[in-house]
């Protein structure tokens, strides 16, 4: 076992440890010991509880909002019966689960009723330090031999990625610093941007002819594979490799992107962000929005959904964490992912807290009394989701809107964008705060400023989203000149680009209303029937 304190702990990885004083002074212990000392050789001058009661230490003065199963992961993994403490008993039946007690936070679990925190703290991190200490591990008292009191020279192999991470960057640059300005502009603007140009606009500002384009991202493509294929990208691959076992089917960007110090770091002679380069080199992960999913973000949604919808009764946020670690979602952003669904995210964060400490009384997916949500924003009319993996409504503007009428929501949208009924918030726009509110029927507050600033006209068409931050995002289309049916038909889900053969754009309609495999004109005139879209389906029937 060749891992270091720091390789277990994140924490240590993102502090200054140096300026740490409880880590110094050791007796027994070199300078630097947490990142330079293997477990085992540090379990023989510090013991399992010893080291245990160090971390709680570090956890309550240094790290007391990080969850207690972010500052020691492996956590997770571990039997809670190895825990065995009346301590810990007593802080599992306030959390409600397992999953539950490992997501509260060090100033959280001190802040609950008859729960101390320090000696429950001890308990967990001491049962990690237990199962991993080696049996020909010497006790305390036995002498210490002296490469113990000097640092390893050389890290093992199986350090983590961040000790590799000076050298990878500089791999990059040596296999990709030879790229003539064509190709260097098609990486930079397509393979590795994660919001690639339009094949055709990089054409026109490089002269060339739209196969130009795609050639050349074909060939860069395929040096890739073939870069990746030999014995000198082996660190780069063993970082792919702790990536994939690290994030399960699903990571927030941010953590994607702070997953390694390099990861931040600009590359030299390609002038992006070193993540770039590894998303497009990431095998089976897409970025959404602000979520990388292996595979397709939608169809996880939708098995999130039906997992929790199908529960004999609807559970508790603390069993719903637990439920949806069958889809791959790792537990440190299982509270994360769970939020982020739609329509399981209406419920308020102050419920999900209220529902952790008192299960019974607000299950997830109960809204406003009815069980499972409201209406699917994939059956809701005029609502289309576009490459960014998020759900647009579009708003065909009227002159009551450009005169400052409110614009009604459709339920389904509503319930999408986490609004419940009875409920009325604000939301940040580019032009200002607008008003959200859901009586009589859910509607969304007067659009007049932002109309005005885009310069839209009756006809013209919006498209309303709320990110996951709460902003209103808006995209406007001018009303369209004219034009065949398929591409008018296209322009009302919000693509604009040619509109190729009725086949092609059969399809981008029915990936934008929702469905995921390739199906026939029958199927998605079928859908477009259950949704209520009679303006496409006149235009396609």
């Amino acid at each position: 076992m060749n891992f270091c304190l720091s390789d277990l702990v994140p924490p240590l990885r993102w502090s200054d440890a140096a300026r740490i004083t409880a880590l110094a002074d050791r007796p027994g212990l070199p300078d630097a010991w947490w990142r330079t000392l293997p477990l085992h050789r540090v379990l023989a001058v510090l013991d399992a509880e010893a080291l245990g009661d160090l971390l709680t230490e570090l956890a309550l003065d240094h790290w007391p909002a990080a969850a207690v199963g972010d500052v020691l992961p492996a956590l997770h993994v571990l039997d809670p019966d190895e825990a065995d403490d009346p301590q810990v008993a007593i802080a599992l039946d306030r959390a409600g689960s397992w999953h539950g007690l490992l997501a509260l936070s060090g100033r959280e679990l001190a802040d609950q009723p008859f729960v101390k925190a320090r000696p429950v703290l001890t308990a967990l991190f001491g049962a990690v330090f237990l199962r991993m200490s080696p049996e020909e591990a010497r006790p305390v008292s036995e002498p210490v031999p002296e490469p113990v009191s000097e640092p390893v020279e050389d890290p093992p192999d199986e350090q983590v990625a961040e000790q590799q991470a000076p050298d990878i960057p500089e791999l990059i640059d040596a296999a990709f610093g030879d790229l003539d300005d064509q190709t260097w502009m098609v990486a930079q603007n397509r393979v590795f941007s994660d919001e690639p140009s339009d094949p055709e606009q990089l054409a026109r500002l490089l002269a060339v002819h739209p196969s130009v384009i795609h050639d050349l991202e074909a060939a860069l493509r395929d040096r890739l594979s073939r870069w990746l294929a030999l014995p000198e990208a082996k660190p780069y691959n063993e970082h792919l490799t702790w990536l994939t076992d690290t994030f399960g089917a699903a990571v927030p960007k941010e953590r994607f992107v702070t997953a390694a110090e390099w990861h931040g770091r600009e590359l030299r002679t390609l002038e992006v962000p070193a993540w770039r380069f590894v998303l497009a080199t990431f095998p089976g992960y897409r970025l959404f929005g602000d979520w990388l999913v292996a595979g397709d973000i939608e169809e996880l949604r939708e098995r999130t959904r039906s997992l929790i919808a199908s529960a004999e009764r609807p559970p508790t946020v603390p069993q719903a964490l637990e439920m949806i670690g069958s889809l791959g979602v790792r537990p440190d952003v299982a509270r994360q992912w769970l939020e982020s669904v739609p329509q399981l995210r209406a419920q308020k964060a102050s419920e999900i807290s209220t529902a952790d400490r008192q299960p019974d009384r607000q299950p997830v997916g109960q809204q406003g009394g009815q069980q499972g949500g409201l209406k699917d924003v994939a059956l809701t009319r005029r609502c289309f989701r576009q490459p960014d993996g998020r759900w647009w409504l579009r708003v065909d503007v009227s002159g009551d809107h450009l005169n400052g009428a409110e614009v009604p929501l459709p339920s389904g949208f509503a319930a999408y964008v986490g609004l419940a009924p009875g409920e009325d918030r604000t939301v940040r726009s580019a032009a200002g705060e607008v008003g959200l509110s859901w009586h009589a029927r859910p509607v969304l507050g007067s659009l007049q400023r932002i109309l005005s600033e885009v310069s839209a006209e009756e006809g013209s068409h919006i498209f309303l989203t709320l990110s996951e931050e709460g902003m209103l995002r808006v995209r406007h289309l001018p009303a369209a000149d004219g034009g065949d049916e398929t591409s008018r038909a296209l322009r009302l889900v919000g693509y604009t680009a040619p509109s190729g053969t009725p086949e092609q754009a059969a399809r981008v309609i029915a990936t934008r209303v929702g469905l995921t495999a390739p199906v026939g004109r029958p199927e998605l005139l079928a859908r477009l029937r259950e949704r209520g879209d009679r303006d496409l389906l006149t235009l396609l029937g």
